[in-house]
């Protein structure tokens, strides 16, 4: 594989979350549960699943803080939606993704449910990989703190604060009144 299908590959998933991005979840609070890692638990979380244990068939409320870094595969907007769906049950999340703003798993179930994004400055060096991400990349935050999630992160680039109601919308199939 070589030049931008290279780049575009998903054929590696198992790249391991920064440090920097790590040190300011924990600012937020102690991760309570990674549903989406490898035995070694390097987020330090106090539970974990990895892919033996399907995340994605468990449930992530009364964990405390759970850290989402999803395999960046075709499968990231189950992990996505599962995201939504688990913060709709009361769980806190932060979330490490690409910033693929062309998609539907992230229109339809970051930006519309999220309660706070950092798009992240400049390009990510995962622990594993010896160069920058050839993506751009954010945290996403569901939860009641989108205070302590901003002043965590506010130095890693934009926090966002998604406006999920809109009132032009009301009555209209395609959001022009």
């Amino acid at each position: 594989m070589s030049g931008i299908s290279a780049c575009l590959s998903s054929g590696r998933m198992d790249w391991q979350t920064p440090d920097a991005i790590l040190d300011r979840v924990r600012r937020v609070r102690p991760i309570g549960l990674d549903p989406c890692t490898v035995s070694a638990n390097p987020t330090g979380a106090g539970l974990i699943y990895t892919l033996a244990d399907n995340g994605l068939n468990q449930t992530w409320c009364g964990h405390g803080l759970v850290f989402v870094n999803p395999p960046y595969g075709r499968a990231i907007g189950e992990w996505m939606r599962k995201c939504r769906c688990e913060a709709l049950a009361g769980a806190e999340i932060i979330s490490l993704i690409p910033a693929r703003t062309d998609t539907a798993w992230w229109s339809d179930n970051v930006v519309a449910s999220a309660s706070a994004l950092c798009c992240v400055r400049g390009r990510l060096t995962f622990r594993g990989g010896g160069n920058a991400a050839p993506f751009p990349s954010a945290a996403a935050y569901w939860g009641p703190d989108v205070g302590g999630f901003g002043r965590a992160f506010w130095d890693m680039g934009w926090i966002i604060i998604p406006d999920t109601h809109h009132p032009w919308q009301e009555g209209s199939s395609n959001g022009i009144p």
